[in-house]
């Protein structure tokens, strides 16, 4: 049917072009055609003579050319004989125009009628499949964007009446920005729209990699307002400063706290911050008064202290001579003047890679100012902070603090781990390499999937699953660890973790302990995050995380403590696992552990717990700012420790603060007594009220005997504040373990090979027919090549 369409639409085009034919069939009719011998050709058809081929050209019968044709014909012949063409049969011959068309218009009527039949059988076969296919895919379709148009069109509405007809003028950039955070806060914390800045902060976070100097800074953004504090904003020409509350929402972290059930200090984040929310309300006039008068002082102290240095990182801005606690005073020839914001100083240090930038600061106990040029590049922030071993390297006990999962975690661990083997191998002359390994996950808030299956992938057998990832429009995802450990089997591994252990932590701790292979050490339980988030990249810039999946550990748990659903007051509810709800599962060994709570330890040794006045001191920044008074007339010696004089100068400093009212040492407690006061006022119950400030006193006397029955603690914190000013963070942390009553007991364990076994229900038989990490036959001698992964844009 084609293959004649086909040849009808070349005949056409062919005979329009041209008046002369060649006369061979095959070059206007049909292609089945061609095979007719030369005695067929139309140059040798003339009316009243028969062919043996007729019956193949009826569509040709020259019998039912009109007399007066045949008559033109004839005397055309005798006219213009035919002419032959030497060593041919073929013969060519004029035919007139009209008999062209007249010829042309009967060949493509039969074929029409021809073809009429099937065509209609077609267009009907057609037009039904087509109306059925259309349904099934439009009409889902329709529904769909009929369900979307409605509220879609709604917002778009209401956002152009409120610019357009709004008594004052609205940014409508800041309503769009404050709907939809609304809305997305109706489903769980950890599903948020991510504006421009905090787009570009998230994913330096995911990606450990930034162009900067290695600056951590500090100061303050917000002018004072009535009935509100202002407080001091941490930020950097990194800001790495929040990238923990991005990963871990502080929303999540506090509906974390609120359902735990171990006995725990409920602190907020900003000290004063429901006191803030409350704004006045209720307050005496004398009350709301004192309080502006805090919060001017406040933000007036804040801007005397100018932009601070918090952090310096090892192999760029701290190589280049910046410590904590340094004023930056200007960047370049551009002056910092009194209230100028943390994002602006920021945005000047940051540059092109390549580029330099002059920075000039004060420094306490330096006279005058001081200058110093720095390179920018790409800074790579380190998720592991030190690698170093534990007691006598000839023990063979090495640590491995590791703070986040971003992009290169899995080979900063790896690259840590062989530095160990060979430190442990030279310490024994080549006769054993680690004999056990602490992994410090404490505090780390998480990072991305494919860091954590790499990290898992160092320490598990090769064809383990790792994770397992399942959501209602997320396809079923399971990694295995497709290399061989590069931890030794008789290596004995301990996890540290705590309660802000969490998500792509606790992917790392939640395999450790089903496969068996090691000990997860700490008070309790981790954080219980078992959500997973994708970021899609939007227009202009920003993004949407949001919750996509559930994962699940090898034994087939989901960690996740938390449940969320839909609130009255538009806000999501967040409620915990119920024990009942809890299932059981079993680890390779066949131990017993739950779903629904986090990962709960193996071996609990508590955390020492921090007293009210240690966290008064730690937030108010007092022992930070004793620290700059210390080193204006103080140098650092080789045995510097904090001895009872110095101890005694420190409580000295601390007193005359709060007597001068820059310090309240009840602050952690102010918000829930103010609350209950303004209550009491409100309802007429003023000796009650009366009673509370006999109760703040009280607080503040039994704080002040803190100072002695947590002396140890706090001369630690002071030491820490004083060295911060002159040693690397690394350092700092080394030296911090040394009495780190859960290292100690990690370690202990790992000594202890019985318990050990015992814990993980290990046959000690079985075991102790291994080696016990004696070196031999180890071709181990370098880092090896990446885990292979897909890199996806997805965090926990």
């Amino acid at each position: 049917m084609k293959r004649g369409a086909a040849s009808t639409l070349v005949s056409i085009l062919f005979l329009v072009s041209s008046t002369k034919v060649n006369t061979r069939i095959d070059a206007f009719v049909l292609p089945s055609y061609a095979n007719l011998p030369q005695t067929a050709t139309i140059s040798k058809c003339r009316p009243g003579k028969s062919y043996p081929h007729k019956s193949r050209i009826e569509v040709l019968d020259v019998q039912k050319l009109t007399s007066r044709q045949s008559q033109l014909y004839a005397k055309k012949d005798e006219q213009d004989p035919i002419e032959k063409d030497k060593g041919s049969d073929e013969t060519t011959v004029s035919i007139p125009i009209a008999q062209k068309i007249v010829m042309i218009w009967k060949v493509l009527s039969t074929r029409f009628l021809n073809f009429l039949p099937s065509l209609r059988v077609a267009i009907a076969s057609f037009t039904v499949g087509a109306v059925f296919a259309l349904t099934v895919v439009f009409v889902p379709v329709y529904n769909s964007v009929d369900k979307m148009s409605e509220p879609v069109t709604l917002f778009e509405t209401i956002l152009t009446d409120l610019d357009q007809g709004y008594v004052d003028d609205v940014d409508t950039r800041k309503l769009f920005e404050t709907g939809v955070s609304a809305m997305l806060k109706s489903l769980d914390p950890y599903t948020e729209f991510e504006g421009k800045q905090e787009a570009s902060d998230l994913n330096e976070s995911v990606s450990g990699k930034y162009g900067g100097i290695g600056l951590v800074i500090s100061g303050t953004n917000i002018p004072p307002k009535p009935a509100a504090s202002s407080l001091n904003s941490i930020s950097s020409d990194n800001n790495k400063g929040n990238n923990k509350n991005k990963i871990l929402p502080n929303d999540a972290v506090n509906d974390n706290m609120r359902l735990l059930d171990d006995d725990t200090i409920a602190l907020d984040d900003d000290g004063e911050e429901d006191e803030d929310l409350l704004g006045g309300l209720g307050m005496s006039n004398q009350a709301l008064s004192q309080k502006r008068r805090e919060d001017q002082k406040a933000y007036e102290k804040a801007v005397e202290r100018g932009i601070r240095v918090v952090n310096a990182f090892e192999g760029y801005a701290f190589d280049y001579g910046m410590r904590p606690g340094d004023k930056l005073v200007a960047v370049d020839d551009w002056r910092i003047e009194p209230g100028t914001s943390v994002e602006e100083v920021r945005n000047r240090l940051r540059g092109e890679p390549g580029s330099t930038v002059d920075i000039t600061f004060q420094r306490d106990g330096v006279e005058g100012e001081n200058k110093v040029t720095l390179p920018r590049t790409v800074v790579q922030i380190a998720d592991v902070k030190l690698a170093t071993m534990i007691g006598d390297p000839k023990d063979g006990i090495g640590y491995i603090q590791l703070s986040g999962f971003s992009a290169d975690a899995g080979r900063e661990v790896r690259n840590a781990i062989f530095a160990l083997q060979q430190v442990a191998e030279n310490a024994s002359n080549g006769n054993q390499s680690l004999q056990g390994l602490i992994l410090d996950l404490r505090g780390n808030p998480g990072g991305l999937l494919t860091s954590a299956v790499d990290v898992s992938s160092l320490l598990v057998p090769k064809g383990s699953e790792i994770v397992s990832a399942k959501g209602r429009g997320f396809p079923g995802l399971t990694y295995r660890s497709r290399v061989d450990p590069i931890l030794d089997p008789n290596t004995k591994l301990a996890v540290l973790v705590n309660e802000s252990t969490a998500s792509a932590a606790e992917i790392v701790s939640g395999a450790v302990q089903d496969l068996d292979v090691g000990v997860i050490v700490g008070s309790g339980r981790t954080f219980g995050k078992g959500l997973v988030q994708n970021v899609e990249s939007l227009p202009f810039d920003t993004a949407l995380k949001f919750t996509v999946a559930k994962y699940y550990t090898p034994s087939g748990r989901c960690i996740q403590s938390t449940n969320y659903s839909n609130g009255d007051d538009g806000r999501y509810k967040a409620s915990k696992v119920a024990e009942k709800d809890k299932a059981v599962f079993y680890t390779k060994n066949g131990r017993e552990v739950k779903d629904g709570g986090g990962v709960l330890v193996d071996y609990k040794v508590e955390a020492p717990k921090a007293s009210a006045l240690e966290v008064t001191l730690l937030r108010s920044g007092v022992i930070s700012d004793f620290a700059a008074e210390w080193c204006k007339t103080h140098e650092l010696t080789n045995n510097f420790a904090v001895d009872e004089k110095l101890y005694r100068d420190f409580q000295q400093f601390v007193m005359k603060q709060v007597k001068d009212g820059e310090l309240k040492l009840d602050t952690i407690y102010r918000g829930p007594i103010t609350e209950l006061k303004r209550s009491l006022e409100r309802s007429g119950y003023t000796a009650s009220a009366k009673e509370l400030q006999q109760l703040q006193a009280s607080i503040m006397q039994e704080m002040s005997k803190d100072f002695d029955k947590y002396k140890n603690d706090i001369k630690e914190d002071v030491a820490t504040g004083i060295l911060a000013r002159y040693l690397p963070e690394s350092m700092l942390i080394d030296r911090s373990i040394q009495t780190d009553k859960q290292v100690l007991g990690a370690l202990q364990i790992i000594r202890n090979q019985s318990q050990f076994n015992k814990l993980l229900a290990r046959n000690e038989m079985t075991t102790n027919q291994g080696a016990s990490n004696v070196i031999a036959n180890s071709d181990r001698t370098g880092p090896s090549t990446d885990v292979p992964g897909a890199k996806v844009s997805m965090k926990f």
